[in-house]
């Protein structure tokens, strides 16, 4: 009986350090994808252009379960104002979201520069990713749902982009449907 206890209390403890690792322990990300840049709205429908979405990193959840990347997140085809030396990023993802801000920090002559990219929307196992992409005027980023840019990837065209976008988003549009 003593010998049946120690065996269950052992595989417990076996079973809960395999959890522990499954959960917690960093994930490597490599995504790499054809997709496309466009603009929402009627107007701007025609606005798209291929682009190339490049995320290489770590993927893992804090002790909260609150997950976090850490890597770059580079678009081919696409201007970034920030040094090439500059673009490691963390993400941290808001709660219960595959959802976070993508923000770029870099010290040219010691004076402290960020620059937000956008809000970055990824599948669970980063297969797809859909970015709300920010636009700048006098120092400061905006989007909006009904004329904003968006990259989605992988996607070939428009309509394969936006449906993704609003899959990846459907959680942090609360009932809007990007077109």
């Amino acid at each position: 009986m003593r010998r049946i206890l120690l065996f269950g209390v052992l595989l417990a403890v076996v079973a809960a350090l395999a959890f522990g690792v499954y959960r917690f322990y960093p994930r490597e990300v490599d995504f790499e994808a054809d997709g496309m840049k466009y603009r929402l709205g009627a107007v701007g429908a025609a606005e798209e252009r291929p682009v190339r979405v490049i995320i290489k990193g770590k993927v893992w959840r804090n002790w909260n379960g609150d997950r976090k990347f850490a890597g770059t997140v580079d678009l081919k085809g696409e201007e970034i104002p920030v040094p090439e030396d500059a673009r490691d990023v963390t993400v941290n993802f808001i709660r219960g979201t595959n959802s976070g801000v993508v923000v770029y920090g870099w010290f040219p002559n010691g004076t402290a520069r960020t620059r937000a990219l956008g809000i970055l929307h990824v599948s669970d196992d980063f297969s797809a990713v859909a970015i709300q992409f920010y636009e700048y005027e006098d120092n400061r980023g905006s989007w909006t749902s009904g004329d904003g840019l968006m990259i989605a990837a992988p996607a070939s065209n428009r309509e394969e982009a936006v449906a993704l976008s609003n899959e990846l988003m459907r959680d942090s549009l609360a009932g809007i449907e990007l077109k």
